[in-house]
């Protein structure tokens, strides 16, 4: 079968636009010196020096990083979307490409002019990033719709079986403990190949925006600690999940608070804007992969999604230990 994108390349433009300006002013003012600054203060003073040349090279690959990581992301949505949506994750490239090539470019600049001071860049940041985002902004709005026929996916589990083993287990008073996990293959790498992408964009952004650094932090130790996946426990009392080989708890209900179950098709970007830790309209929910889900709703209305690769599994437990049906 023939691999066919679903989300247009041409919404990339303004990220792509903005990359190759860097690289072509780069390469224009080469030959850059063996030592120079490379990192600064607050004030724009040079507090660490290195080579231009492989500063340049790690902040154009990191840009690169971005563009493809923005497109895989573009394609997800437009291949879980329903119906035509504006897509706020198409503007992600723009924001970060724009951001690090901004710096380049007056990183660049400084170094032509011979200068020692990086003030911050305010004017070529407002065109760089401002600018792309708009337009990328226009072209999310022009990108037409295109239906994807997904594969038929797997059919639903008979869970008979495993239903009367449960009740056989509660009956005769024994403890009940089922516990799953969603690990994709990818979840492992991907934590720890953002985490390092982070963790430099943040070194590099932080003399000229701080608070940019500070977020891209924040956003590596989050995808550094889901290593190892989310795992669900379920057991008379409680539904728990947590989080990473380190178990860090994120959810824990009483059974005896639920009062629904259901088990849920949805989409993942369109509903949540991602994976991992959502929320969206009252609905907190957890999940690494797939578009299937348990569904809770405890007293007070507060509604909980937990992914899962067994859907029908983990809802008959859930529904066993506390009497209720889906």
């Amino acid at each position: 079968m023939k691999f066919k994108l679903v989300n247009p390349l041409w919404t990339h433009m303004p990220a792509m636009l903005v990359l190759v300006i860097a690289i072509v002013l780069t390469a224009r003012a080469m030959p850059l010196p063996d030592q120079a600054p490379v990192h600064f203060d607050l004030n724009g003073q040079p507090d660490g020096y290195g080579s231009p040349l492989m500063n340049s090279i790690l902040l154009m690959g990191l840009s690169v990083g971005f563009l493809l990581l923005s497109t895989w992301l573009d394609e997800m949505w437009a291949r879980q979307e329903r119906k035509k949506t504006f897509n706020w994750l198409s503007l992600f490239d723009e924001l970060a490409i724009g951001d690090l090539c901004g710096i380049q470019i007056a990183y660049i600049n400084m170094l032509a002019s011979a200068g020692k001071e990086f003030p911050f860049p305010w004017m070529i940041l407002t065109i760089t990033c401002g600018g792309a985002t708009l337009l990328a902004a226009v072209l999310e709005l022009d990108r037409p719709y295109r239906h994807y026929e997904k594969s038929p996916g797997r059919e639903i589990e008979d869970v008979n079986a495993f239903k009367a083993e449960i009740e056989g287990q509660i009956k005769r008073g024994q403890p009940v403990s089922y516990r799953e996990s969603q690990n994709p293959a990818y979840a492992g790498p991907l934590a720890i190949i953002v985490a390092v992408i982070m963790f430099v964009s943040a070194y590099l952004v932080w003399p000229a925006i701080p608070w940019l650094a500070v977020v891209l932090g924040i956003i590596g130790i989050s995808f550094l600690l889901t290593y190892g996946g989310f795992s669900a426990l379920v057991t008379r009392d409680r539904v728990s999940v947590k989080m990473g080989i380190m178990g860090i708890p994120l959810l824990r209900l009483k059974t005896a608070e639920i009062v629904s179950l259901e088990v849920l098709t949805f989409s993942p970007l369109h509903d949540f804007g991602g994976y991992g830790i959502r929320f969206n309209a009252g609905t907190q929910a957890y999940y690494l992969k797939g578009d299937r889900a348990v569904k809770i709703t405890m007293a007070g209305s507060k509604k909980y999604l937990i992914g899962s690769d067994r859907p029908e599994r983990l809802a008959t437990v859930i529904g066993l230990v506390t009497g209720q049906s889906y």
